[in-house]
């Protein structure tokens, strides 16, 4: 009685094990597919269309006091001076551009000055945001030219040598530091606000009559700029039948 009880029992988990066993046949259909994503919003798609360049260019009005030691003999130390400059911008990384800015300052002041800088600039990526800080770092030329008058000296001898219109220009080598911020109001088109110091080594060269001279002093410029800066941009177009 117990061996008919285990022939059964065999019996009814043979068709279990062989099913477990039997190796699979391929369909041949491969795997499935994923379903294909759905089409981008229109807006979506037309900013994704537009890459923006390398290059930028700006230009600006500014504001700059100076600050002198040794510049004037008649007791001129500091003026003001209105004046425009230009920068032209080459983003290298996400966060690094190379500058180069042409600044003169002809208005309000003593001398006219003028300055040719290299630096660098630290500024976010654009993206969906309005507002970027930045700070640059320059080294450039600065060349200062005015014209003076002088009057006799009684005490020297040479009362004639001594009396009249002369010219001086100077030139050096400064340092620039500054900060300030970046608003976007359109694609292309942003506003700027920095303020940045200045600090050269001049060596100037004084004409009046036949006695010409030369000499040294130091020149700190603070500078406040409003700008108007202009990064184009390229439209790619998309692929036929994207929506």
């Amino acid at each position: 009685m117990r061996m008919r009880s285990v022939v059964a029992t065999a019996l009814l988990l043979l068709p279990a094990v062989s099913s477990a066993q039997r190796v699979p046949i391929p369909n041949g259909r491969g795997p499935a597919r994923p379903a294909p994503l759905p089409p981008q919003p229109p807006a979506v798609a037309r900013e994704l269309s537009y890459v923006r360049l390398p290059v930028s260019v700006e230009s600006y009005p500014m504001v700059s006091r100076f600050e002198t030691i040794g510049f004037s003999e008649n007791g001129i130390t500091s003026w003001t001076s209105f004046g425009m400059g230009t920068r032209a911008d080459l983003r290298v990384t996400r966060l690094v551009s190379a500058t180069l800015d042409m600044t003169s300052s002809v208005f309000g002041g003593p001398a006219q000055t003028q300055t040719v800088e290299i630096g660098t600039r630290l500024r976010p990526e654009r993206n969906e945001r309005r507002l970027y800080p930045f700070a640059d770092v320059r080294m450039g030329y600065v060349h200062s030219y005015d014209g003076y008058f002088r009057p006799y000296d009684l005490a020297d001898p040479y009362v004639g040598m001594s009396a009249g219109v002369g010219s001086r220009y100077s030139q050096g080598v400064g340092v620039v530091g500054g900060v300030g911020m970046e608003y976007a109001l359109t694609r292309t088109l942003s506003l700027t606000a920095s303020a940045s110091t200045m600090r050269a080594r001049m060596t100037t060269y004084r004409f009046t009559g036949a006695q010409p001279s030369s000499d040294r002093y130091r020149l700190t410029s603070y500078r406040y700029i409003a700008g108007l800066r202009f990064n184009p941009v390229r439209y790619l177009a998309r692929q036929q039948g994207a929506r």
